[in-house]
């Protein structure tokens, strides 16, 4: 059933309304460039979007429907009317009934470049940033990267004890994170009402310690078990206490920041290992290390290419190692769905999921911009190129979407932020990221599609939602085959249905819950994303009316105006084409201004903004509920068409 909250919903709508009818949320025009930025919103402290959370204030049978589009949505909310009927011809079924893996968390990397990026901005300016992130009207990421030492961006290469020969980790200091980068992590913490779960990776050891004295391309000298190994495990050891001292609670450590060498246009800093080597590693040196330090630290094998999880199983196949290793992670950097429409390497997320159901599957890494220009959406930044700017935006949904229908349980940017040229990095590897700051003035920092597509999963799906079963009707299998889609249940009972359009035309959806007997018509506007929340839902609706069809019927459906429409505009009928049905759209409010967080200056103290850690979920919240459907017949997996692999 859905639960009525009118009284609530209606006070937030005046207090909104009363917002928005004197403030501008967006502009697309930069001071600095002296032009307009397509598809771009241009944050400033006198104006930014925030995004309004309309989802939490939803009413009978309403749903919220929040759109972003090539054509300027911005997380724009609506919403469309639940009809008391199910619809098993719908387009797409949602049954609840049936749950597959729960999801751990959304977020970024706070890398040097992020912390330093941040901190080139007006104080004011900041906070603004802080809370697009973290904040309640804002993305909510609840999920962190934090590197272990230096990566390619930093400034230079560092690491946390240059002390050679200091086996025992006597002089190892975090001194360097204390300026920005730690401030940066206490920021993010205090602004999530979620609570964050922070997970490290290292890119190399100290240069002392590997064969070649250096961080490019290195070995550790000697075998797991010998010192310099056990040195190694004591380093990252040492670096969760440091962090844990600082307040800063860390859930998890990846083995090692991509271990093989792969082709790469630069190198950077890079501990190489195989399979076996990391297996000998984690069960001699890094798993007893952890078990004795930090016996809650989860371990994160491989944090490496997609298309190397199948073979690089030699940590699980060994019981001493297997022991230790909580999860997977994998990175998308030859994934090649930005060109194939079958790729993705998705099938192989599902293949080790059946194989390791106790594991969680996350993806620890991905950027635009990696690639040479020429090459699909080129190197770098495109914050001047709106086709570029949002194929990208795309590609980080369609990626998304594909990973979460096959077990992943998290997705993870890399740089947070970072400025117009792509930096800053030692090696000068440029690329891109959801929001760019302006690295001259510090007065102005730039939200891409990308973040706005990021938005559309971190903020509807909490830590513990679950993925649920969704199915698509035979027709719609090849009429929809490049939209893009997935369903969970939140923790709050929500139901959220997120769709990646990647074609150039419009496309009227039906929609169905066949647990709750509710059903709508929605319309996915070209080259957009949509996530539909559907509030709240528990267990199967009363209702013996099954054969009502949601054609014909008559449902009411309110608009928000575009994010940089000040005032609510005027009420407008529309007729829906797809269905025969008759519609009344009535604007609804845009998005609050952008207040900022409360500010936590560098300076501040550990006490207040501790992170909120728990555990990962367990293994048995992996295992789907039920294999079967209500009337017994086997539920279908989850359909993403235009992977062509469910």
């Amino acid at each position: 059933m859905l639960v009525v909250k009118p009284i609530g919903y209606v006070l937030a709508l005046l207090a909104v309304q009363a917002v928005s009818a004197t403030t501008n949320n967006c502009t697309s025009w930069s001071e600095r460039f002296q032009t307009d930025l397509e598809g771009v919103c241009v944050c400033s402290e006198a104006t930014c979007d925030t995004i309004y959370n309309g989802h939490l204030h939803l009413s009978g049978n309403e749903a919220g429907v929040f759109s972003t589009s090539k054509a300027g949505d911005r997380l724009t909310f609506s919403t469309v009317e639940m009809k008391t009927a199910a619809n098993d011809a719908a387009d797409y079924v949602i049954d609840t009934a049936t749950t597959y893996q729960s999801i751990i968390g959304f977020g970024g990397a706070f890398t040097d470049a992020s912390a330093i990026n941040l901190y080139t901005l007006d104080s004011g300016l900041q906070d603004i940033l802080v809370n697009a992130y973290f904040g309640d009207d804002g993305l909510q990421y609840s999920l962190g990267r934090i590197p272990i030492g230096s990566t390619d961006f930093s400034l230079t290469i560092y690491s946390y004890n240059d002390v050679e020969g200091d086996l025992a980790m006597e002089n190892f200091s975090i001194d360097m994170d204390k300026a920005q980068k730690i401030p940066f992590i206490k920021r993010a913490m205090s602004a999530s009402s979620r609570g964050m779960k922070m997970y490290a990776s290292s890119w190399a050891p100290p240069a002392w310690m590997t064969t070649e004295n250096t961080t490019i391309n290195c070995a550790v000298q000697g075998y797991p078990g010998g010192e310099y190994w056990k040195a190694l495990a004591l380093y990252y050891s040492k670096f969760v206490t440091a962090y844990e001292n600082e307040g800063i609670g860390i859930w998890a450590m990846t083995t090692q920041n991509e271990p093989t060498q792969q082709f790469q246009f630069k190198y950077w800093q890079s501990l190489r290992l195989n399979s076996t080597t990391e297996r000998d590693f984690i069960k001699r040196d890094l798993g007893p290390t952890m078990k004795t330090n930090h016996p809650d630290l989860k371990i994160i094998m491989m944090d490496d290419q997609k298309d190397l999880l199948l073979d690089w199983d030699a940590p699980l196949v060994d019981e001493e190692s297997a022991q230790y290793v909580s999860g997977a992670g994998v990175h998308w950097y030859k994934d090649l769905d930005f060109l194939i429409d079958t790729a993705g390497n998705f099938d192989d997320l599902e293949t080790f999921h059946k194989s390791y159901p106790d594991l969680f599957i996350l993806a620890t890494e991905a950027c635009e911009g990696y690639l040479l220009d020429g090459i699909v959406t080129g190197a770098g930044p495109t914050l001047q190129n709106p086709t570029f700017a949002w194929q990208r935006a795309q590609i980080y949904a369609r990626d998304i979407i594909g990973d979460l229908s096959h077990y992943a349980s998290g997705w993870t940017d890399w740089n947070l932020l970072l400025n117009t040229t792509g930096g800053p990095t030692w090696i000068d590897n440029l690329i891109d990221s959801p929001i760019l700051i302006d690295e001259e003035g510090g007065a102005e920092f730039y939200k891409q599609p990308m973040f706005y597509a990021m938005g559309h999963f971190s903020k509807f799906l909490p830590a513990d939602s679950v993925r649920v079963a969704l199915t698509m009707s035979s027709s719609a299998s090849s009429t929809l085959a490049n939209v893009d889609s997935v369903a969970f249940l939140t923790p709050d009972d929500q139901v959220v249905f997120i769709l990646s359009n990647r074609d150039s035309s419009a496309h009227d959806i039906t929609l169905s819950l066949s647990s709750q007997q509710l059903s709508t018509n929605v319309t996915i506007d070209a080259l957009s994303i949509k996530t539909i929340v559907i509030g709240e839902v528990t267990g199967n609706s009363s209702s013996s009316s099954s054969s009502s069809s949601s054609t014909g019927s008559s449902g009411s459906v309110t608009d928000a105006p575009s994010a940089t429409t000040a005032t609510p505009a005027s009420s407008t009928s529309s007729s829906s084409s797809s269905t025969g049905s008759s519609s009344s759209v009535t604007d609804a409010p845009s998005a609050t201004t952008a207040t900022p967080a409360s500010s936590t200056s560098s300076s501040s103290s550990s006490t207040g903004s501790s992170s909120s850690v728990t555990d990962a979920p367990s293994a048995t919240t992996a295992t789907p509920a039920s294999s079967t459907s209500s009337s017994g017949t086997e539920t279908p997996e989850p359909t993403t068409p235009s992977h062509n692999s469910c």
